[in-house]
């Protein structure tokens, strides 16, 4: 592809963007994005069948860069709990430093259908695959609660990102959603600790104080990992950060 082919459909996205976030969607004709992007019908047809193509386009750029930005950053982190918090944490700066693309996932971007069916964009399902991946890892090492189904925990929480933000858009004198992004981490961070369970072994080792004070014994490796889940929760902050 040609420089200028390149630079003529960077010119249609980005005009698409900018325009399906400030109008909406349907209140936006090609001949906008056109007119805005410099560029003619015939180029955009050369790119795009029409505007659900740009649309798509530019939700699975953004989700394919979120996705990078996840894996690379849990991969630094032990604790799939912790992992967690981190994903989500990230879901929410990336709303937050892109405001184009909050107004058209939240407010625009409507389900896509191929003869009936649903469809789900393969990089938003890498970002489910990535949360769902979390939370069997926090569910193998105790630090989910048994009675929390992983699939409804994860939509509770990706739900809760997009409701709290998408209320923030349409807050208004007619809406009260005057809450800052600060107060949606606090919220989520609750919610998140919702779901984690930290559990104390039923039985514990037999200890013994020796003459000097000294507590003897041969504590066996659950409750090593039990008092080492009491310091990390005490050394975390109760809200995402």
């Amino acid at each position: 592809m040609r420089q200028d082919e390149r630079s003529s459909q960077a010119r249609l996205r980005a005009a698409a963007k900018t325009l399906f976030a400030e109008r909406g969607y349907e209140a936006t004709a090609i001949a906008d994005i056109t007119r805005a992007a410099k560029t003619s019908h015939s180029q955009f047809l050369k790119y795009y069948s029409g505007k659900e193509d740009l649309r798509r386009e530019i939700i699975e750029e953004q989700w394919s860069e979120l996705n990078k930005a996840v894996v690379l950053a849990i991969s630094t982190v032990a604790s799939p709990a912790e992992k967690l918090k981190l994903a989500l944490n990230m879901f929410i700066s990336f709303l937050e430093n892109d405001p184009e693309f909050r107004a058209i996932l939240l407010l625009e971007h409507t389900a896509i259908r191929d003869r009936g069916e649903i469809v789900i964009s393969h990089d938003f399902r890498e970002f489910i695959h990535v949360l769902d991946d979390i939370i069997d890892a926090m569910k193998t090492a105790g630090e989910l609660r048994p009675q929390f189904d992983m699939q409804a925990f994860r939509s509770a929480l990706l739900g809760a990102v997009e409701g709290m933000m998408r209320d923030q858009l349409r807050a208004g004198p007619e809406f009260a959603a005057q809450y800052s992004v600060e107060q949606v981490r606090s919220m989520l961070g609750l919610l998140v600790n919702a779901g984690c369970d930290f559990h104390r072994p039923a039985e514990g080792p037999q200890m013994t104080s020796s003459v000097e004070g000294v507590v003897s014994g041969s504590p066996d490796d659950d409750w090593i990992r039990y008092y080492l889940k009491l310091a990390d929760r005490a050394m975390s902050p109760s809200e995402l950060s």
